[in-house]
C-alpha cells in the first residue's frame, strides 16, 4: 500500500480514528482507535474534558505510528456546535461547556425567534 490518510471523527459521545489508503484501486478503511467522551456534570453545567479528548486524539495518532502506517494527511471532523475559547497565550479558557448544557436555554427565544 502507498500513502495513508487519517480521519478523526469527534461525535457527540465518542471519537474514532479511521485510516484510509488505496490498494489496487480500491479504498481501504480501517478503524485504528475508538474512545468515549461524554460531558461531565460540574455543578449545574455539562463540561467537556478537553484535555482527555486531546490525549485520545494523540493516542490514535500514536497507534498509527505503532502500526507503521504514518499518515501523510489528517483531518478532524466535529459535530460543529461545541467550541472552546482561547486566550492571548493560546491557552484554552476553562471550563469548556457542552452544547447540551442548559445555560443557554434562556436565550433561545432571542436567538431563534421563529414560530
Amino acid at each position: 500500500m502507498g500513502e495513508y490518510y487519517l480521519a478523526i471523527d469527534l461525535g457527540a459521545s465518542g471519537g474514532r480514528h479511521i485510516l484510509a489508503s488505496v490498494d489496487r484501486g480500491k479504498l481501504v478503511l480501517e478503524e485504528v482507535h475508538r474512545f468515549a467522551h461524554v460531558p461531565q456534570k460540574q455543578g449545574d453545567s455539562l463540561i467537556w474534558d478537553d484535555e482527555e479528548m486531546f490525549r485520545q486524539i494523540v493516542e490514535g495518532i500514536r497507534k498509527c505510528g505503532q502500526m507503521g502506517r504514518i499518515p501523510c494527511s489528517m483531518g478532524i471532523d466535529t459535530w460543529g456546535v461545541d467550541y472552546a475559547l482561547v486566550d492571548k497565550r493560546g491557552e484554552v479558557i476553562k471550563p469548556v461547556h457542552s452544547y447540551r448544557d442548559t445555560r443557554t436555554e434562556a436565550f433561545m427565544d432571542t436567538a431563534l425567534p421563529f414560530e
